[in-house]
């Protein structure tokens, strides 16, 4: 029976998107192959050290003398995945492995490295075209981020396997509601976007959108991420009586989202781009920008727009707010195309790749067992 170890360091880290879907790749893996192969996730961290969330989970623990961090990737980890097939879903992977596979989400440090700390980006910059050359496989979660990563050398296209990211989580939350009461908000009454400073999810342009306000008492919403003076410190203006929520559970995030009138996504790029599509499940109409992943992933069921220009976003956002026909026609496809990205189908892809992977394994494996011909 073949083995698969999983690179569960995660499991230690914050609670950012990329680690909450190596958290629901993880789990589809464990429970789709379980029964075929044994499967391990190794991680340093006690299982207790886990967010609840996480808790299924139920990793093996490893320890080493290099600490729990990028030591203990690169130097314990391999060790006791020796012979093994190892499968990484946080974007790096341990040089002294040679056979393992990695999800490397973007080429986001190479397009636009001025969002991440300059240790950050060097040390991605570097890493990751050493990674995809040893890697025996390479997967990203879009058609565009197999050509950025194709196009900076990470890999060649042909050693890149697209598997698209599941979007359902939020659907197994209960929505707090509380969230809309606290910043009296209405129902239907406030535009929603993502709060974050880095300049290529472009919210400056939807404060330049906004700034003449919005019909009747429509407000600005920006869920999570920084307070006001965060961006005003960049020289970015919200416009006047934008609320900012700070930090947001996903249980209120699911209520702000069902409450929207619009949800507006103006990233400049994304590798995949998660929070439309949450958003589609929970019947918000969404603008987003026609830029990066956005019209692969969120194709016919968003209102797609030129992500350089305000005047273009204040015009979708306005059509949505006044046309209630469109705002209808946008809600119903949009969950028609999140009922497509599922974690299931997620898992069955990810299934389908390893298992072909296997495949090929099984007979090097034969030939080279006692008595084998």
């Amino acid at each position: 029976m073949a083995a698969i170890d999983i690179n569960g360091k995660f499991l230690g880290g914050g609670l950012n998107g990329v680690h909450r879907t190596a958290a629901h790749y993880s789990a589809q893996l464990m429970k789709r192959m379980a029964d075929e192969h044994a499967v391990r996730l190794l991680s340093p961290h006690h299982p207790a050290a886990m967010a609840a969330e996480f808790a299924e989970l139920r990793p093996t623990q490893v320890r080493g003398a290099w600490g729990q961090g990028q030591g203990w990737e690169m130097v314990t980890l391999p060790r006791h995945a020796r012979g093994n097939l190892l499968v990484n879903f946080c974007n790096l992977a341990p040089l002294l492995h040679e056979n393992s596979l990695v999800m490397i989400h973007d080429a986001q440090t190479f397009l636009h490295p001025e969002d991440y700390s300059g240790r950050q980006a060097v040390a991605y910059r570097r890493l990751l075209p050493w990674i995809g050359r040893r890697a025996r496989r390479i997967l990203t979660v879009s058609e565009f981020g197999r050509d950025t990563l194709t196009a900076y050398g990470i890999g060649p296209r042909e050693k890149i396997d697209v598997v698209h990211n599941g979007t359902d989580h939020l659907l197994s939350v209960t929505p707090d509601r509380r969230i809309l009461e606290r910043h009296a908000l209405r129902q239907g009454g406030y535009v929603l976007v993502m709060g974050t400073a880095k300049r290529y999810k472009n919210l400056s342009r939807i404060f330049e959108a906004l700034q003449q306000g919005l019909p009747g008492d429509t407000r600005l919403v920006v869920a999570g991420g920084p307070a006001a003076d965060a961006y005003l410190a960049k020289g970015w203006r919200p416009p006047p009586g934008t609320t900012f929520t700070g930090f947001v559970s996903d249980a209120e995030l699911r209520a702000l989202y069902e409450g929207a009138a619009v949800f507006v996504f103006p990233s400049l790029t994304e590798g995949f781009g998660l929070p439309p599509i949450e958003a589609m499940h929970c019947g918000a109409p969404v603008v987003a920008a026609r830029a990066g992943a956005m019209p692969e992933v969120c194709g016919d069921a968003a209102l797609l727009v030129d992500a350089e220009s305000s005047g273009s976003f204040r015009e979708a956002i306005l059509a949505v707010l006044e046309g209630s026909a469109l705002g209808q026609a946008l809600s119903s496809r949009g969950r028609i195309r999140a009922s497509q990205l599922t974690w299931d189908h997620a898992g069955e892809r990810l299934h389908a790749i390893i298992s072909r992977i296997l495949r090929e394994d099984a007979p090097s494996e034969r030939r080279g067992r006692p008595g084998s011909r």
